[in-house]
């Protein structure tokens, strides 16, 4: 009966020691960076452009059409763009994905150029005219990206900006890298951050009258156990 135990408790070990392996395999594998310019969850800007002598088929409109613009990328890869459907796009560089847009609307019209610009979405938060969740180029400065959002608000306290990722703080006081124009990359913002430009804190005198009644509350307390311990 030992026996059968032992071995009973070996094997379960063994399940999860090899479960445990995995699983930090699988959370490697999931962090890992996609060779490319582009990940799921970001953006593309396409931007294009007709030779104005080339040939389409009969009344295609390039401009009507809206092919420039911005797209998300799924959680495979892939964009949607009128007339050639899904492309996927990760994996691949801004030029590699340039001339596989040329290629695939080549059989609608010939002559458009493509210029491809990888996006991240980032949330700005707090003392900004206007905040809210934007797509912003990855080479953007810190400084551009809290200019989109309407800039900071009077009050705004930029010694403490900082970095949120899934309700963590990854970095804070930012203002070195917003007063030298860092760009998003370098700073290691990701797509779905949220940047935070906090109020400074202001002198509120309803705060010290409070404090100030409460001290002396306390101080009349100990006066009254003093005198009654006498």
């Amino acid at each position: 009966m030992k026996v059968i135990a032992g071995s009973g408790l070996a094997f379960s070990f063994r399940l999860f020691v090899l479960f445990t392996v995995f699983s930090q395999f699988n959370a490697l594998y999931a962090q890992r960076r996609i060779p490319g310019d582009f990940y799921p969850g970001d953006a593309v800007k396409v931007i294009v452009w007709q030779d104005p002598t080339a040939a389409s088929i009969a009344d295609l409109n390039i401009d009507r059409l809206g092919i420039s613009n911005d797209y998300i990328i799924d959680r495979k890869g892939y964009i949607l763009l009128p007339l050639i459907g899904e492309v996927r796009v990760i994996g691949r560089s801004s030029a590699a994905l340039a001339d596989t847009l040329t290629s695939r609307y080549r059989a609608f019209v010939s002559g458009l150029y493509f210029v491809c610009k990888p996006l991240i979405r980032l949330t700005i938060l707090g003392a900004v005219n206007h905040p809210g969740s934007y797509l912003v180029e990855r080479t953007a400065s810190l400084w551009q990206a809290i200019n989109q959002a309407g800039g900071p608000t009077p009050g705004a306290d930029l010694r403490k900006i900082y970095l949120t990722r899934s309700g963590r703080k990854v970095a804070k006081n930012l203002l070195q890298v917003y007063e030298k124009a860092y760009t998003l990359t370098e700073v290691g913002v990701r797509s779905g951050d949220q940047l935070v430009i906090p109020l400074m804190k202001s002198f509120n005198m309803r705060d010290v009258l409070d404090y100030g009644s409460f001290i002396i509350s306390v101080l009349v307390l100990y006066l009254q156990i003093q005198r009654a311990s006498k």
